[in-house]
Parts: C-alpha cells; structure tokens; sequence
C-alpha cells in the first residue's frame, strides 16, 4: 500500500509568514470527490500573540461563506521532542485559539468531513484560514492536506 496512491496530498501553505496579513488563507480545495480533508499544520517560531484557525466553505475558489465546525488535535509536545507524535484527545472547534506560548512548535491535526460543507448551496470549496484577530502575532505555518477520495480503490467508480 502507498499512501499516495489511496489519499490525494495537498500542499496547502508552505511556511508562510503569520505576521504579512491579518488572515491568512491556505490554498483552497475543490472537496467535489473527496469524503474528508486531514490537514496537517505545523506551527514554528509562534510569538506575540495567539493565532486563530478557522474552516470555511464556499462556492468558487477562495470563498469563505460558511465557517464550519471541525475536529482536531494537538501533538503532546514540540516538533523533534519525546511525545510530539501522541496527540491529545480529539475535540471540536470553529475558531480556534492556539496559544503562542504553549504551541510554538507544534502540530496540530484537523479533520473536516465533507458532508458538513454546504453543498446544497454549491459550496464544494474548502479553505483553512490563520487569522491574527488579536494582532501582534508571529511565527510560520506550513499546511498540508490527505484527501480521502470518493472511490474505495484506484480507477473505481464514485460512491
């Protein structure tokens, strides 16, 4: 089994600059063929202030209609240290705090399942945005997302 043959691998943001703009928003992903998006965040060097995440979808690339509710989970400790791959028990946001001085360094893991999108509306787009809401935050962010798609097997039918 290879990974990349089962779960489609997304880069989403590559270390980018929390600091450049008051939101900053991933690169956005068509969910029409997908069940669930994973996306793996890593923070470093996290200053300043706190950093929120948030999860919208939205009819056309980049739009950010409706902020879902998503699940997720921390590592237990910093990046390359003893317990950074047990992450804490799953739980739920729609806007997320992630503290400076307890995350810098962390991953953090985030689950949507596609059926919470709004897709009677047409909002098959899925856009992860940081958002700098108290100002002064600093630090990098790098993303990527699995994808898993519609189909049980490659060259299958949709389900």
């Amino acid at each position: 089994m290879r990974l990349s043959e089962d779960l489609a691998v997304v880069p989403v943001l590559s270390d980018q600059d929390l600091s450049s703009a008051a939101a900053m928003s991933g690169d956005s992903i068509n969910m029409k063929n997908y069940h669930k998006a994973h996306f793996i965040v890593n923070f470093q060097t996290l200053g300043g202030a706190a950093i929120y995440v948030l999860v919208y979808s939205g009819a056309t690339d980049g739009a950010k209609t409706s902020a879902l509710t998503f699940n997720y989970a921390f590592g237990g400790a910093a990046a390359g240290s003893a317990n950074c791959d047990v992450f804490s028990t799953w739980a739920t946001s729609a806007n997320l705090s992630v503290a400076h001085a307890t995350y810098d360094n962390y991953t953090l893991l985030i689950e949507v399942d596609a059926s919470i999108m709004d897709v009677a509306n047409g909002e098959e787009w899925l856009t992860i945005v940081f958002a700098d809401t108290d100002g002064g935050a600093t630090g990098n962010v790098s993303v990527h997302a699995l994808l898993e798609p519609r189909f049980a097997t490659p060259g299958t039918a949709l389900t």
